[in-house]
């Protein structure tokens, strides 16, 4: 197989050794190596790389300046390198609204002298970047053909369900694809809704931050055991699981535990939970690596559940909604844009 080719841009020296040479021991090919987001620019105009690794805070001109121009005028696969701070947090949420394919978090901060400890995971979301980007530059004119099959079966099931929540799941592509559902869900909507996004701590305060200020619903982290209310959005805390618990009304607690699909927070954690305490749930899983999800929604009666998969022509990466799909668990495959207003009319119907 052809290596993958890879810039690096960080503006510390030692990061750019570190990231080159375990990318070297990974099988890759690195073709060019930057300083600032000025040598970022240059580079993806060469068009000599497969996928960017592009450091978020750098001299002269800053990642997200760079990322901008670059997909604009020279469209690339770009996996953004941030530190944990929630300034770093808020930034890299931005680029991934402006395109960015993913991001990795610099485990010691700036300057990582233990970087190997993601070092797996970069080159993991390096591989699918370029795969995802060569994959998105052929034309997605029609569903598969199981996604037309089950969309075809479940617009002949005419039947009605009540249900207690909505219960959202993603990963890779995620935010980007909630700016496009969240933000179009009405502000009387009548039911409380869980959001389960593949993230570490910081990042999910700030995509809460963000939901919230684009908004006509109410969205919070869950940072402790919160009764659910209708008309607003609970974000599962960075590093910790969601659960669902019901007493006199249904409650979210974040919880500690082992990664379920090597994450945590897992959809297959807070979907188990709901199921367990005989939650009727209308569940939808949009992009993302891997299979989280698929599990947790087979624990469930059927007539207590309902699930859209986010169709493999608008998902950024075809894994997670694939998975459900291809488990026999979609009632409906939709593109991105269409499932708020799917949401909606199944609620309110």
């Amino acid at each position: 197989m052809r290596k993958i080719k890879v810039a690096i841009i960080d503006d510390s020296a030692f990061m750019r050794k570190v990231i080159r040479d375990s990318l070297l021991d990974r099988g890759f090919e690195v073709v060019a190596i930057g300083r600032n987001g000025k040598d970022a620019v240059s580079i993806a105009s060469k068009k000599i790389a497969d996928v960017m690794t592009l450091d978020v805070q750098m001299p002269v001109m800053d990642g997200i300046e760079a990322l901008k121009e670059i997909m604009n005028k020279f469209p690339m696969p770009v996996v953004m390198v941030s530190s944990l701070t929630k300034k770093d947090a808020k930034i890299t949420l931005d680029a991934l609204a402006m395109g960015a394919f993913d991001f990795v978090t610099k485990p010691g901060g700036a300057i990582s002298l233990n970087f190997d400890e993601i070092a797996d995971e970069l080159a993991e979301k390096l591989i699918v970047a370029a795969s995802s980007f060569k994959n998105s530059l052929k034309t997605k004119t029609s569903m598969t053909k199981i996604e037309s099959e089950i969309v075809k079966e479940s617009r002949k099931s005419g039947e009605k369900k009540n249900y207690d929540m909505v219960i959202i799941g993603s990963s890779t592509g995620g935010p980007k694809a909630l700016d496009m559902v969240i933000p179009k869900i009405p502000a009387d909507f009548p039911l409380p809704i869980l959001l389960v996004q593949h993230m570490p701590p910081k990042f999910t305060s700030a995509l809460a931050k963000r939901l919230d200020s684009s908004s006509n619903l109410r969205v919070i982290e869950v940072t402790e055991n919160m009764e659910v209310k209708s008309g607003m959005v609970y974000v599962a805390m960075g590093d910790k699981h969601m659960g669902v618990l019901k007493n006199a009304s249904y409650n979210v607690k974040p919880f500690d535990g082992p990664k379920i699909n090597s994450v945590r927070p897992a959809v297959d954690y807070t979907l188990e939970s709901a199921a367990k305490v005989g939650a009727s749930v209308l569940c939808v899983i949009l992009t993302g690596m891997g299979k989280d999800g698929t599990e947790g929604l087979k624990k469930f009666d059927e007539r207590k559940l309902t699930v859209i998969a986010e169709s493999q022509r608008t998902a950024t990466v075809y894994g997670m909604p694939k998975s459900v799909v291809n488990a026999g668990l979609a009632d409906y495959v939709l593109d991105v844009n269409e499932i708020a207003d799917k949401i909606v009319e199944l609620v309110r119907s």
